[in-house]
Parts: C-alpha cells; structure tokens; sequence
C-alpha cells in the first residue's frame, strides 16, 4: 500500500512538474493579459460598470458589426459546409489514382498564410484579374465583375480556405461508418434519400457539428482576408478591435469587443471539442465500409471529375497565379527578374520599414523561436497529460484556449498589460504571442502519438539500467518523431504566416513578410508584392510536403 502510494505521489508530482513550466507560460502570456483586458472592459475609475458592454449593442456601428460578423462567419460555414460534403463523400466511399493527391490538398488552409490567400484570388478574381480580363476579352464586357471587395468575394475567399477542414473531418467520420446501417434501412423499404437524411446524417452529425464549429471560429476571428478582400465598407468585429485601438486609442470599447468575441468563439470552440469526443466515442461502434472503384458508376464518375477539376482549381489556382505574376513586370507584362531583385534592395524600405531582406530575417528568426517554444511546451503538456486522471480534461482546456482567442485580441491584451515594460518594446513580443498561438495545433498533434507510446518500451529501458531522461532522448524521441517533426513545422507555417497581431505589435524594425506584403498590396506595389507572396509560397509548399509525408503517421486536427 505504502509502494502504491509513493509511486502515486511521484507520479503526480512528475505531472505538476512537466506541467508548472508551459502554466506559467500561459499565466503570464495569456491568462494574465486577458483578466487586463477583462478589467479594462468593466472597470472604469476604479469602479465596476457594464456601460463599455452594454454600448455594444446601444451603438449602431457596432450593432452592425455584430451583425455582419455574424452573417459572414455563419454564411462562409454553411458554404464550406456545402462544398466540403461531396469530396468527404468521394474519399470515404471510392478509391481512385490521385485520391492521395486530393487528400493531401486538405493539409493546405493549415499551411497556408491568409494573407498569401488574399494576394493569389486578387491576382486572379480582382477588378484587373486574370478571370475579369478573359470574360472581357471574350464578352466584351465594358467594365469588370465586381468579384472581390464585396461580401461574395469574402464568402469565396472563406470557402477556399476552409473547405478542406470539412472535407478531412466528416470524411475520416464517415469513412467509419459500417454498410450495416444502410442495408438494415433498405431492408425496412427506405430509399436512398431516406437513408441518407434519416440514417448517415445523424450518425455524421458529431463530424458535421465540429467541422462547421471549427470553420465558424476561423470565419469569426478573420482579420487580413476581411481587411483585404472586404474593403472599407465591411467590417468585422475583429477589424473594429483594431479600429478602436489603432484610430481611437479607445482601449475600453476594444476590449469590450474582445472579450464579446472571445465569448462566443469559447463557445463554437466548446462544440468542436465536444462533437470530437463524441466522433472518438462511436468511432469503436463502427466498421469499416468497403470502397468501390470509382470507374465503375460512369455517372459518379463524371461528377466527380468535375468537382475534383473545381477543386484543385480553385486550390491550385490562386497559389500558381501568384509565381506567375511574381516574373511580369506590373506595367509592361513582360517576363522580368526586378520583383524578385527588388527583394535585395533598399527600393521599399520606406514603406516597411527596413530593407525586405530583413523582414525576411525576421520572420524565420520569430519561425524558429516559434517552433523551439511551442514544440518544448508542447512536449512537456503531452507527456504532463499521458493516460488518465482527474482534471486532465480541465489542463487540456486551458492549454487550447489560446485557439478561441483571436490573434488581434492577444496583440490587445500585452498592448494594456506590458504598456512600458521591456516585453513591448523587444522585438521578443512577437514569437511569445506566435508561441500562444501555435501552441494549440502542437498539442493537438503532440498528444495522440504520446498517448499512444507503448510505455512497455520505457519499462524494458528502465529495467536495463537506462535512466529516464536518457530513455526519452535515445527511445521517446525516436517514437514520437513524425509528430515532433509535423508540430515543428505546423509552428514554423503558423508564424511565418501570421499577420494580426504581428501587425499589431511590430515595430519598423521588426517587420515580417506577411506584414510587409500586406503594405505592398495597400501601396499598389504589386510586382514585390508578388515576389514576397512567392517566397512565403514556397515556405507554405515545403512545410506541406513534409507533412504530407507525415500524414498517415500522425493525425492532424
């Protein structure tokens, strides 16, 4: 008894103290940031008031703010929704040449910079686009289709970048799902329509639920696509936190916004977390559904050449454009090397700051403190959290609140909380809230494989006389590398493409890429700005390789 309760006491002990270190991060970084910006929304001369709260909805700007925040994220949802189901379908049911492909094109909204986004469907849907200029080439329209800077345009950027989600979540559930249901229905008299709405929706519905919720969360929190492709009648909640901050200087109604927005993202973050513990529990329920050829029904196959030919369309599409558009010279259309040579030069300093070369310094130096911070605490969380105990689900919801979080209120949240201190002013502010950032997704990828670690491997080395810390770095790492590996590199892709509350916070000094390009494209500087978003491409494209390579090893989302 008295064995049982040492080992008991160590064990504990071993927990608190693999998971002291990544909880003072978040206390200071996070938690302590967002009770000032909860103090700053109900506090005013040291008194307690609603009135910041209560002028949300008094406001008529911000009553349609709300609304409209609301609109675009629901609308972006039910769209992704709609788009995603045919290919969850396709992969779940068939087995074709190029399914590996498709499938891998769902890791691309995890690796792609938005800002990235905004640039190719400007380059390719814009007013002087690449699809404008042919529909007037053959209509001979007088004037171009206003498919962008309008809320259409934020809908399909929205979808473009989400869709996949849909496509990987309900078509992993789905894949599950035993042939038995169906035929037991059919059996009964049902048809097909009947089955599908009365059969396979319910038992898909904990899938349906957390991938809607999940895009709904990145739909709501989106800052540059708004900001981009939006133009200045549209704004978010997210924009008007940093309207209120960055034109007003009124950090009140800013943190009202902010802690409005964090509410109601808590709680879609709340659902995505339960339908995912909901699909886990019945995943052991279900058997696992044969797959046809898909060249065996030419109908089906002839829908899904079609929707396979839109996707990797609209996929591939503004991402090419981009390379494309980074060889033309802006005004001549001829092929050139300037853009490119214009990222060595002191041409655009004025705009951003300092040189481009060194907003691409920055941004791998901020990368790579990124990836050494949150891959570190992501380790210590998995290995804290192993196996089950009491209040590991509460730990684990206080490590992934930073998802629900926006980056604009984090930026927020230290501009009130370090105001003076050596945090703010220190180019160290950035990968610390990219850290907060990243930390969710290396968790999430972090803690499966962990879980799942044999621990008779650990005893076997104990028993040799292997000490713990040399058993984890001669056997753990060994063990747990693709998903050590796939967490560095989700971190790497994280902050080289973050833009809110890098923008936020940066100085001149301290300039990233995606900062940079977004002054390019708002200097209607396109050719560098071209250059840059071919750079940061071909980031996005290694880091989705390697992933890929890793994919059928560790589970991603």
């Amino acid at each position: 008894m008295n064995n049982y309760k040492n080992n008991f006491a160590k064990l504990m002990s071993e927990r608190l103290l693999e998971l002291s270190i990544p909880v003072a991060f978040l206390v200071i970084f996070f938690y302590f940031p967002l009770f000032n910006i909860t103090k700053t929304a109900f506090i005013s001369h040291s008194h307690f008031t609603l009135s910041n709260f209560l002028q949300i909805f008094k406001s008529a700007y911000t009553l349609k703010v709300l609304s409209f925040t609301f609109k675009e994220a629901f609308i972006s949802a039910l769209f992704t929704l709609l788009i995603g189901f045919p290919g969850a379908y396709i992969i779940s049911h068939y087995n074709f040449k190029g399914k590996a492909f498709f499938v891998s094109l769902t890791t691309v909204p995890f690796v792609l910079p938005s800002v990235l986004v905004a640039l190719g469907f400007i380059i390719l849907f814009g007013n002087n686009g690449i699809v404008n200029n042919v529909l007037m080439y053959l209509f001979h329209l007088s004037h171009p289709l206003h498919l962008l800077y309008s809320f259409t345009g934020i809908i399909l950027v929205h979808t473009f970048y989400n869709f996949p989600i849909v496509v990987r979540i309900i078509g992993a559930d789905w894949e599950g799902l035993s042939d038995e249901y169906r035929f037991a229905a059919e059996s009964l008299g049902a048809n097909s329509f009947t089955v599908f709405f009365k059969v396979t929706v319910p038992l898909l519905l904990p899938a349906i639920i957390a991938s809607f919720s999940l895009v709904f969360i990145f739909c709501f929190l989106s800052f540059v696509i708004i900001l981009v492709i939006g133009g200045a009648r549209f704004a978010t909640i997210e924009v008007s936190i940093y309207t209120y901050y960055n034109m007003f200087s009124d950090f009140k109604m800013g943190s009202a916004l902010a802690l409005f927005q964090a509410i109601f993202s808590l709680l879609f973050m709340y659902l995505y977390l339960w339908s995912g513990n909901m699909i886990k529990k019945s995943a052991l329920k279900r058997g696992i559904a044969k797959k046809q050829n898909i060249t065996s029904n030419k109908r089906t196959l002839s829908l899904s050449i079609i929707y396979f030919l839109f996707v990797t369309l609209i996929i591939i599409a503004p991402i090419v454009v981009i390379f494309i558009s980074a060889f033309i010279a802006p005004l001549s259309n001829n092929f050139t090397l300037s853009n490119f040579a214009a990222l060595f030069s002191n041409k655009y300093s004025y705009i951003t700051g300092v040189s481009p070369i060194h907003t691409i310094l920055n941004s791998f130096t901020f990368a790579g403190l990124t990836v050494l911070f949150s891959t570190m605490f992501a380790l210590l969380i998995a290995y804290g959290l192993k196996g089950k105990f009491i209040g590991k689900n509460v730990f684990l919801t206080l490590f992934m609140l930073p998802l629900a979080v926006s980056p604009i209120t984090i930026a927020l949240s230290y501009i009130i909380s370090f105001q003076g201190t050596f945090i703010l002013n220190y180019w160290i502010v950035i990968p610390i809230a990219h850290t907060l950032i990243a930390l969710p997704f290396a968790v999430r990828t972090m803690l499966p494989m962990i879980e799942t670690m044999p621990p008779s491997y650990i005893f076997a080395a104990e028993s040799l006389g292997l000490s713990r810390t040399r058993t984890f770095f001669t056997l753990d790492l060994n063990l747990i590398r693709p998903a050590l590996i796939v967490s560095a590199i989700f971190s790497f892709a994280i902050s080289m493409g973050e833009f809110g509350a890098t923008y936020m916070l940066c100085k001149s000094s301290s300039t990233t890429m995606p900062v940079a390009l977004y002054r390019f494209l708002s200097g209607r500087h396109f050719g560098i700005a071209d250059a840059s978003g071919a750079l940061l491409a071909v980031v996005s494209f290694v880091a989705f390789i390697f992933i890929d390579k890793l994919r059928k090893e560790v589970k991603i989302i």
